[in-house]
C-alpha cells in the first residue's frame, strides 16, 4: 500500500505545529475545550486565552491524524487578534479543502471544530468550570 500522500501545509504543520501544548495548571484567564475521544481515534483540546474579547493566545494538543493535528494548528495560529465573537477564520469545510483533507476524514475536523467552540464557549463566559 503506498504512503498516504500530504498537502504540504498539513506535512508544514504537522512537523511543526503551532501552538502545540498547554499552559501550566492554575494560570489565569485561560479557557479550556475539548472534544473527541481517543478510543474513537480522534481527541482535541484547545486552551485560549483572551483580553478585551480577543483572543490573544491559542494552545491545543491533539490526538489524532496528521490532518487533525494541522487543522489544529493552523487554527491555533490564526486565531490570534480574532474577537471571541466571530473567531473562525474560515469556515470548517473551507479548511478541509485548503489542507486536501480526504472526504472520509472530515468527521475529524468537525471534532476539532467542536474543541474550539467549546473552548469558546468557556472564553465568552457562556459556560462555567
Amino acid at each position: 500500500m503506498p504512503a498516504p500522500h500530504y498537502s504540504p501545509l498539513v506535512e508544514r504543520h504537522f512537523t511543526h505545529p503551532f501552538g502545540a501544548g498547554r499552559w501550566p495548571l492554575g494560570e489565569r484567564r485561560v479557557a479550556a475545550g475539548e472534544a473527541g475521544s481517543e478510543a474513537l481515534g480522534t481527541r482535541v483540546r484547545f486552551e485560549l486565552r483572551s483580553g478585551d474579547g480577543v483572543v490573544t493566545e491559542a494552545r491545543f494538543q491533539a490526538f489524532g491524524c496528521p490532518h487533525t493535528i494541522a487543522a489544529a494548528s493552523w487554527l491555533a495560529e490564526q486565531l490570534r487578534g480574532r474577537s471571541l465573537e466571530s473567531p473562525m477564520p474560515i469556515p470548517i469545510l473551507e479548511l478541509a479543502r485548503l489542507l486536501e483533507v480526504p472526504t472520509e476524514k472530515i468527521g475529524r475536523l468537525l471534532v476539532v471544530e467542536d474543541a474550539l467552540q467549546a473552548a469558546l464557549a468557556r472564553a465568552r463566559g457562556q459556560i462555567e468550570d
